[in-house]
């Protein structure tokens, strides 16, 4: 392996410990919106369970797998450099960025819930009362009690059944 492509390398290794030290920080901002330490745990597994396989795999693309002494210690000294000099003002900008894409992200909510969901909801309830309509009248119309009133009359007439008036019996031909 060549000078330039070892110093690029170490270059590389350097710009990724940075970036793991900016990922740690983002994560353990999010650790701190949580009170429970077992949840903070939890996030902090994830990372590294995250992280340790992505760190293999950039050392793999990299330098196609071949590990160095000087790759670990590049990968800690970018991760020192970040908490030493960088970690101060990134976390401000880090949480400003945070809060920043929080309002983005409820705005857009709010935009969808404005532009799409509530015309849906709107149509759909459109259609449901105009179709409940429709059933009311034909409800009113084939189902109305005046109407069942009537047909009973009708056949009470038509079969001339007898009718009973307080415990008396009637004759049906005198009707």
């Amino acid at each position: 392996m060549s000078l330039n492509i070892q110093f690029q390398l170490m270059i590389h290794m350097f710009v990724y410990g940075l970036f793991v030290g900016i990922t740690y920080d983002c994560f353990r901002m999010l650790k701190e919106g949580f009170k429970s330490e077992i949840v903070g745990l939890c996030i902090l597994l994830i990372y590294w369970a995250i992280q340790f396989p992505l760190a293999f795999i950039y050392i793999y693309k990299v330098n196609e797998g071949i590990f160095h002494l000087y790759i670990l210690i590049f990968l800690f000294l970018g991760a020192w450099c970040y908490f030493k000099y960088l970690r101060q003002n990134l976390r401000q900008d880090l949480e400003n960025l945070g809060i920043s894409l929080f309002a983005i992200a409820n705005f857009i909510k709010k935009f969808i819930n404005i532009v799409v969901i509530s015309p849906l909801l709107f149509i759909y309830k459109l259609v449901s009362d105009i179709m409940l309509l429709i059933l009311r009248f034909l409800k009113l119309v084939f189902y109305n009690p005046s109407t069942k009133l009537y047909k009973k009359v009708k056949v009470g007439v038509l079969n001339k059944r007898k009718v009973r008036r307080r415990g008396k019996k009637t004759n049906s031909s005198i009707e």
